[in-house]
């Protein structure tokens, strides 16, 4: 196993940052992933660590082995890094039978005949493919296509496994199951793993770090907890979390010991911020949408009156759209509920749940 260190690494077409001076590193083991909208640079982050793109400037670099430095002219070619890559299209031959496909590889490395067959056998039970090594592509479902992609990486026992939003060709329930057949695997190897994808639930369900990723810069690097808990600016917290987090603008107002945050429609108790002197700032608090409680009362402390909107049933979850003059929130509860349209509800937050951004900056102040 390996870790990876990126060293100020930049990717320009013409005047344009694609990558814009990242440092990072990925530890020994870890399942890292690179997240973000479309165009922020995240597979082409994962391209120039495999050598299918060659960075502008920086250094790249695995353990003590440099990849890629401009300044030293170094450009290790992809063949030679020992890198796993899966791409999102799998890449599989069609006119191959799946032990082919996974055997391609390793016999380019001149490998004897019988540690070949062992290797193929051991895959194919690490993915549960046993059984279908004569079959070809087109006799396989997307998720089977996708297994044999993951099991021919597997075979090469790569030090690092690079992979390209594998999963987005799949359908919604064979997603659910094939993060957890990587979750499992990753356990299982212990390999050193950079993912790439936009889907935020995987990278909360599937990442010891996620590295989110905005116009060629990383906006954060931290476990899935702290990142959907206290992410570091408004461009983290809106990217991250479904439904998207509720952001309330107001001015922060102290009665007694107690601080709020007011505007022209709602009073909201705050954490105590006592420390931060920010007594009649204005700043935007956000609150996931789980972290707000619902009663048929406004008779409790920091309980006000909303109106519902719209009640979005969804099995194991109802998202409630609820509305005060011209603040709207979502709610989630769990399972179904008897709330319907137009029910009035006093709805209730933790204060320690709030996070608060600056208006300017947009950055995490609390």
């Amino acid at each position: 196993m390996s870790k990876i260190s990126l060293k100020g690494i930049t990717k320009k077409y013409g005047k344009f940052y694609a990558v814009d001076h990242i440092n990072l590193e990925v530890k020994v083991g870890e399942f890292l992933t690179l997240l973000g909208p479309s165009g922020c640079g995240k597979t082409t982050t994962l391209r120039m660590i495999a050598g299918l793109e060659e960075p502008t400037s920086g250094e790249l670099s695995s353990d003590d082995r440099v990849l890629y430095s401009k300044e030293k002219g170094v450009y290790i070619p992809p063949e030679q890094r020992n890198l796993g890559f899966m791409f999102q299209s799998y890449a599989l031959w069609p006119h191959m039978t799946v032990t082919k496909n996974i055997t391609l590889g390793l016999q380019s490395k001149k490998l004897a005949a019988k540690e070949i067959k062992a290797r193929v056998i051991d895959v194919l039970e690490k993915v549960q493919l046993s059984g279908f090594e004569n079959r070809f592509p087109s006799e396989l479902s997307g998720g089977q296509q996708q297994r044999v992609a993951l099991a021919r990486m597997i075979a090469a026992k790569s030090d690092i496994f690079l992979m390209d939003e594998p999963l987005s060709n799949l359908d919604s329930m064979l997603r659910v199951d094939m993060r957890s057949e990587l979750k499992h695997l990753h356990n299982d190897l212990k390999s050193t793993t950079v993912y790439v994808t936009h889907d935020q639930v995987e990278a909360l369900t599937l990442s010891d770090r996620i590295v989110v990723m905005n116009e060629g810069k990383i906006a954060q690097i931290d476990t899935p907890e702290v990142i959907y808990k206290k992410p570091a600016s408004l461009f983290v917290a809106k990217f991250v979390g479904s439904p998207a987090i509720n952001l309330i603008q107001g001015t922060i107002e102290r009665d007694g010991n107690r601080y709020y945050l007011e505007n022209a429609d709602v009073k909201i108790e705050l954490p105590d911020v006592s420390k931060l002197n920010m007594n009649n700032k204005e700043v935007i608090a956000g609150v996931r949408a789980e972290d707000i409680t619902v009663s048929d009362s406004t008779n409790t402390n920091n309980s006000q009156e909303f109106y519902v909107y719209s009640v979005l049933p969804g099995g194991s979850e109802t998202i409630l759209s609820i509305r005060r003059g011209k603040i709207e929130l979502l709610v989630k509860l769990s399972g179904f509920t008897n709330i319907k349209v137009n029910d009035k509800l006093g709805i209730s937050i933790i204060p320690e749940k709030i996070s608060l951004f600056d208006t300017e900056t947009e950055n995490l102040i609390f």
